[in-house]
C-alpha cells in the first residue's frame, strides 16, 4: 500500500490503532529485529499509547519534546546498539562528536540533548545521529564529507558506497514494513509483531 493511501487510512482509526500504524509504517523494521534504532514523531496524547504499545517488544526509547505538542521518539534495540557503537571505527568517529569512552545511557542523554539545542537553534545538526540509527559509518562520513552532496542512491539515508547492497537493505526494510502494515491491519498487537 502506497505511503499515501496509508496515511489516509490511518485518520479513520481510534488513537490505539493509529499509532499502531504509524509505527509500522516509520519502525517495521525495528520491530522485526532488523534495524537496531528509529526515529518517530508522534503527538503528546499518542506518547503514552506507544510506550504502552512496547512493553514487551525488546524495544527501548528515549523521548525528546518538540514545539507544537509534538514528540520525537527515538526507538532502540539496546543490545544491537551497543554492539554497533563498539565497532572500533564507530568509537573513534563518536570521540570526535564529545561522546567518548561514554557508557550508553550517557552517550543517549548527550544525543538528546544535541537533538533539542538544534531545535532551540543552539548548536548545528548532530549529524552524528546516523550512527546511533545503525547507518553505515562509511555513508555518515560520504554525507559529512560531501555537505549532503553527491549521494549515488537515496533510500532510508543518503548512500555513498556499496549502493546495490543498501538498495537489497532498503528493500528488506520495504518488504516488513508491508508485513508489519498487513498484521496491524489483520487486529494484531504490537506485542505479537515484534521479533
Amino acid at each position: 500500500m502506497p505511503i499515501s493511501e496509508m496515511k489516509k487510512v490511518i485518520e479513520g482509526k481510534n488513537i490505539e490503532q493509529q499509532v499502531a500504524l504509524m509505527l509500522a509504517l516509520h519502525g517495521a523494521p525495528i520491530l522485526k529485529g532488523i534495524k537496531l534504532a528509529n526515529l518517530l514523531t508522534v503527538s503528546k496524547d499518542e506518547v503514552s499509547v506507544l510506550i504502552q504499545m512496547l512493553e514487551g517488544t525488546g524495544i527501548s526509547y528515549r523521548l525528546v519534546l518538540l514545539k507544537n505538542n509534538r514528540v520525537m521518539v527515538y526507538l532502540f534495540r539496546q543490545d544491537k546498539l551497543q554492539q554497533y557503537l563498539s565497532v572500533p571505527q564507530v568509537q573513534s568517529f563518536l570521540k570526535e562528536y564529545g561522546y567518548g569512552n561514554l557508557p550508553l545511557k550517557e552517550m543517549l542523554e548527550l544525543l538528546m540533548i544535541r537533538i533539542m539545542h538544534y531545535k532551540e537553534g543552539i548548536e548545528e545538526f548532530p549529524h552524528e545521529i546516523g550512527i546511533f540509527l545503525g547507518y553505515p559509518l562509511e555513508d555518515v562520513l560520504g554525507f559529512l564529507q560531501n555537505n549532503g552532496e553527491k549521494f549515488s542512491y537515496v533510500g532510508y539515508w543518503k548512500v555513498y558506497y556499496n549502493v546495490q547492497e543498501k538498495m537489497k537493505l532498503f528493500h528488506c526494510y520495504d518488504r516488513e514494513r508491508d508485513v508489519v502494515i498487513r498484521e496491524v491491519l489483520s487486529g494484531k498487537k504490537i506485542r505479537e509483531i515484534a521479533v
